[in-house]
């Protein structure tokens, strides 16, 4: 039985047994090449006599005790699991092993910071690596009470989920012992330990009790000034949470950990936040979204750390109640009106494109393991779930929705549950049975299209309308439908109502004799998941005014659908770019301007004809440049704007502008040249080979956080062979970090550079592929797409992709990477065909 158990295998598990507590102690003292182990587990088993076993794949195995026995490893250990026999009513089970720090850093890490030379260790266990730290009960619904001991050297700060009870005199060596957590998860399992600094403290007024807040850093970013307002975004959520939910914090105290080292943004487990330092440079800004960023992870207290799927299928639970509850804190406790438009601007798009791809699953689905419910697209675990939970708070109602969650909380808390019994705690709160909702938009994968199907009566009213969803099955949508007049450049709403669709077509007869709008705009307040299409009245008004629509929410959802039609062929990509072009030159975008000006960059370089490419970058970026002057000096917006002119530089003048920049002149009143700025500027240089290597150092001197990362993705976007080459391997490399493999791969394909890329079209499929065919983490999926040879529009990249997914078999999340890929450049190919056949 692997490591890696199956479905089948944990469900017989969890009916045979009931853990009872873990006691832990972690020693990081004794050897700084390892960290040793010692787990005590007890349990009990509902079928004495009967065998079990438990997860452990620590490189070194040292005592095994069951019930006071030992055991001899070599007799009981295999590929992962433990075997145990002869199982009693009440068990003790107690390991000591220990582990060594692996190479890329995957559940044990160990960072040392290149300005003071001061070691700082991350462990996590998440989703399947605790059995590497210690012998464990891995699944979701094995939960334990847990209590954690840890042996440091003499200086060093050590925190986990548990509040700390003893720890060794100040400056001093010795052993931290922390408070019992209850019904943890091993998997939730976390140790940070180094010279930390606490750098803001206090206590958040929660429901029940006072809940003290500290936030923590490496001591080298201990001045950094967003480090001030993280207890203020933290308790902001937290108190809108306790409030909208009804249910108090679930956890006595809360640590926010800065951690070098940490491969995603954020990592939430009960009482600590894990954040990742490139958030630390962007905190101070009181425009930047890393508010909603913590306020996401801020609802795993309830929903993930307080109740957990009972299976890997169900992770959406967690995720996309995370993402729903963050955006809506965003409106309603951060006061950020704009939070749904720049969701449905920047988010559902990808989850569009997700839920469109081949072999796509459902949100919900049935998964054999971790690897698998893990490396389902995020774009439908998180943004397709979340977006589906805010369709049905605009089917049900606010207030059904929130008493359904706190039911489910209520009932369900300290343990696991399933989908079931989400959708009975939100039936029983509505009235309303929700089994075929679930599956449809849970159970079923696939996104549908509206179109309206408008006729106008002789005397210009509106005759009917209807609106069509196709592919079928039909869902039950509840849209907003917008109807927009013109005054001058811009669309103002007039009218609108709210339809609820069951169908495949469904009538609005309440518009039957209304003036025509000069712009029908459907799902024009975003509450459903749907791509959607204009008749042609619309889309010619829209297109004239720029999309300048009175509602940032509407504004994105035709953004949205004029992205979706450009990659769909139905708008040319010169057209897509010169609509931005035209926008931004009539009015500053209020919401995701970057995403927008980075779709027009990718329209340009990837969906029109190469030989179209450098006038619409050229027009692009003076378009760009003209309106920074015209922006509120020292603005979010100007600042995203100056990223997006560097990025879109493209003649010799604009790119000598940037060469000033880089060097602090003649910037636009209001920009200044910060690591944001400096580092786009050195992404397109590197691009055109006028980078140098000590412009590329004195960035990574400058950046503690991600200066090396990027210098790596810059180095490998020269169009330089051997720079290509380097990354290559770099990226291969099965001893590099996590985060230096992706930094290599990042830069390798780059428009533009098809001649010195030819190679590695064929090195894909020979080298890559074979390389990461059994690599199922998440960075080895990432790496498969970053590789993959999309620049060139080339159908002979197709068929080859065709003949490896025939011949080699792959795991089905390669797979699934593969066919995303294929399709994508299946697009580019057809768009730029045709743009070619009709310019």
């Amino acid at each position: 039985m692997a490591a890696g158990y199956t479905h089948e295998e944990a469900k017989t598990r969890a009916v045979l047994l009931e853990m009872q507590s873990y006691e832990i102690f972690l020693d990081l003292a004794s050897d700084p090449s390892v960290i040793r182990s010692r787990a005590e587990i007890r349990f009990r088993c509902w079928g004495p006599g009967v065998s079990s076993y438990a997860n452990l794949a620590a490189g070194t195995v040292h005592q095994i005790q069951l019930n006071g026995q030992a055991l001899d490893p070599a007799d009981v250990l295999v590929d992962g699991c433990l075997h145990l026999t002869g199982l009693t009513a009440d068990n003790v089970l107690t390991v000591d092993a220990e582990s060594g720090y692996p190479a890329d850093g995957r559940g044990l890490g160990r960072f040392t910071d290149p300005a003071d030379g001061s070691v700082y260790v991350l462990a996590t266990c998440f989703p399947n690596l605790a059995s590497r730290l210690l012998c464990c009960f891995d699944q979701p619904d094995l939960r334990a009470d847990v209590t954690l001991s840890v042996s440091a050297p003499a200086g060093w700060e050590c925190v986990s989920s548990g509040a700390v009870t003893a720890r060794p005199e100040s400056g001093q060596a010795g052993v931290w012992r922390f408070a019992t957590v209850p019904a943890m998860k091993i998997y939730e399992l976390i140790l940070c330990a180094g010279p930390y600094v606490t750098a803001a403290e206090g206590n958040l007024p929660g429901q029940a009790a006072p809940i003290p807040l500290s936030v923590r850093s490496r001591r080298t970013l201990a001045h950094e000034p967003g480090l001030a307002k993280i207890t203020t975004m933290v308790g902001t959520a937290l108190a809108f949470y306790e409030r909208i939910l009804g249910v108090p914090c679930p956890y006595p105290k809360y640590d926010v950990v800065f951690a070098p080292g940490l491969n995603a943004n954020a990592m939430q487990v009960p009482a600590l936040m894990l954040v990742s330092e490139r958030l630390l440079q962007r905190a101070a800004d009181p425009e930047d979204t890393v508010a909603l960023i913590l306020a996401h992870e801020v609802a795993h207290l309830w929903f993930g750390c307080l109740v957990e799927g009972r299976w890997w299928d169900d992770l959406w639970l967690a995720e996309a109640m995370a993402d729903y509850l963050g955006d809506t804190a965003g409106d309603e406790a951060f006061h950020r009106p704009a939070a749904w438009a720049r969701y449905g601007m920047r988010t559902k798009p990808q989850g569009y494109e997700a839920d469109s791809a081949p072999g796509v699953e459902p949100v919900s689905s049935p998964v054999e393991d971790a690897a698998d419910g893990l490396s389902k697209p995020w774009a439908i675990t998180y943004v397709k779930g979340g977006s589906v939970v805010r369709q049905l708070a605009a089917l049900i109602g606010d207030a059904a929705l929130r008493t359904g969650l706190h039911d489910y909380l209520t009932s369900f808390g300290w343990s696991a549950a399933t989908l079931d019994d989400l959708m009975g705690c939100w039936s029983r709160a509505s009235g309303r049975d929700l089994t075929e909702w679930a599956e449809q938009w849970l159970r079923t994968p696939g996104v549908n299209t509206l179109r309206p199907e408008l006729t106008l009566a002789p005397d210009g009213t509106i005759a009917s309308l209807s609106v069509r969803q196709d592919p079928l099955p039909a869902r039950t949508h509840r849209i907003s439908i917008g109807l927009y007049g013109r005054q001058g450049g811009r669309l103002h709403r007039r009218h609108r109502i709210y339809l609820e669709m069951k169908e495949p077509r469904t009538a609005a007869p309440e518009l039957t004799g209304l003036p025509a709008p000069d712009a029908l705009i459907l799902n024009d307040q975003d509450l459903t998941f749907a791509i959607i299409r204009f008749d042609d009245r619309s889309l010619r008004n829209l297109t004239e005014c720029a999309m300048q629509v009175d509602d940032p929410l509407a504004e994105a959802v035709c953004w949205t659908a004029a992205w979706d039609m450009t990659m769909a062929a139905e708008l040319a990509a010169s057209d897509f770019t010169d609509l931005v072009i035209r926008r931004i030159a009539a009015e500053p975008v209020s919401i995701a301007v970057d995403t927008l000006l980075q779709r027009a960059r990718t329209a340009a370089d990837y969906y029109a004809p190469p030989g179209q490419r450098p006038a619409l970058r050229q027009r692009l970026a003076a378009a760009i440049l003209d309106t920074i002057g015209r922006t509120r000096p020292a603005s979010r917006t100007q600042r995203q704007l100056a990223a997006a002119f560097a990025a879109s530089a493209e003649t010799e003048g604009q790119l000598t502008l940037l060469r000033s920049w880089l060097a602090g002149a003649s910037l636009p009143d209001g920009v200044s040249a910060d690591l944001d700025l400096r580092a786009q500027i050195l992404a397109t240089l590197s691009a055109r080979g006028l980078a140098s290597d000590n412009d590329l150092d004195a960035y990574a001197a400058a950046d503690p956080v991600g200066g090396q990362l990027h210098a790596a993705t810059c180095r490998a976007m020269r169009p330089d062979p051997a720079a290509k080459k380097a990354a290559w391997v770099a990226a291969l490399d099965a001893d590099q970090t996590l985060h230096l493999a992706r930094a290599h791969a990042t830069g390798i394909w780059v428009p533009g550079q098809d001649a010195i890329l030819a190679p590695y079209q064929d090195r894909y499929f020979s080298e890559a592929l074979p390389a990461l065919s059994h690599n199922q983490t998440y960075t080895g999926l990432q790496l498969a797409g970053l590789l993959y040879p999309a620049t060139p529009a080339d159908p002979v990249t197709l068929d080859a992709t065709t003949r490896y997914l025939a011949g080699s078999d792959p795991f089905p999340a390669l797979r699934r990477v593969l066919l995303d890929q294929a399709r994508t450049l299946g697009q580019t190919i057809t768009a730029q065909a045709k743009a070619a056949r009709e310019g």
